[in-house]
């Protein structure tokens, strides 16, 4: 018999989740944060969505600047991605302290991170309050790849890519690429 829960504590039976480094510039500030709340919303117009919590300096900062980018990066920086979800951007300069290089983008501001597989650039197209947390829907306005990362179907290269998965708890894994199977409808 499966266990039955009502009072949630940990809401994080969905993980894992691919692990986002969410950020903004505005006129004063630089900032950014790991989230595993994202998705896509839309193919066309594309659309991406990210849940923040209100009390997050990226909050504030994309509210600002009405802008964002969000950026993928590999299993191999799980350390920074550890340290941009757990340390706050009103406390200390994360980007100065980790040493996080950025690249400029093309349509937007706010820059994506060097090291990125796969970043989006997006401009602030709605807010939405859910709880504790809003959504940022934002208009992907560009996409930026690095070499090799995705198969010619769109496909990530999970011989190259060892996406940074988020477990909650603080607890992270990625993947077995010999795990990958094609399955096609009968």
């Amino acid at each position: 018999m499966k266990k039955v829960t009502t009072h949630i504590k940990h809401f994080q039976y969905f993980y894992p989740y691919t692990v986002a480094v969410v950020g903004a510039k505005s006129e004063s500030r630089l900032n950014y944060m790991s989230a595993a709340w994202h998705t896509a919303l839309s193919f066309n117009p594309p659309l991406f969505g990210v849940l923040i919590s209100k009390k997050r300096m990226t909050h504030q900062v994309i509210s600002e600047a009405r802008e964002f980018t969000v950026n993928f990066i590999d299993y191999d920086r799980v350390n920074l991605s550890a340290r941009m979800g757990r340390i706050s951007g009103h406390e200390r300069d994360k980007v100065v302290e980790f040493q996080v290089q950025l690249a400029r983008a093309k349509f937007i501001r706010s820059p994506i991170l060097v090291e990125a597989y796969t970043a989006f650039e997006c401009k602030l197209a709605d807010i939405r309050a859910y709880g504790d947390h809003d959504l940022f829907v934002g208009a992907v306005l560009a996409v930026h790849t690095e070499d090799k990362s995705f198969r010619s179907d769109g496909v990530l290269n999970t011989r190259k890519v060892r996406p940074l998965l988020y477990l909650g708890s603080d607890f992270y894994v990625t993947i077995d690429s010999d795990s990958l199977k094609h399955v096609l409808p009968e």
